[in-house]
C-alpha cells in the first residue's frame, strides 16, 4: 500500500516538475507556441494525472 502512494506520489512531482519547468522556459514574446520538449512535458503531465483521477487515456 505504501510503495503504491509513494510511486503515485512521485509521478505526480515528476509530472509537476516538467511542467512548471516548461512554463517557465517558455519565451514570453510567442506563448502560443511550445516547443516539442514542453508538448511532451505536457502530455506526460495530463497521462499521470488521468491515470490517478480516473481518466481514460488519451
Amino acid at each position: 500500500m505504501m510503495r503504491r502512494l509513494t510511486v503515485m506520489l512521485t509521478a505526480l512531482f515528476a509530472a509537476g516538475l516538467l511542467a512548471t519547468g516548461s512554463a517557465v522556459a517558455a519565451p514570453a514574446d510567442e506563448p502560443d507556441q511550445l516547443t516539442p520538449r514542453e508538448q511532451a512535458g505536457l502530455e506526460f503531465a495530463g497521462d499521470v494525472l488521468a491515470g490517478l483521477f480516473g481518466g481514460g487515456p488519451r
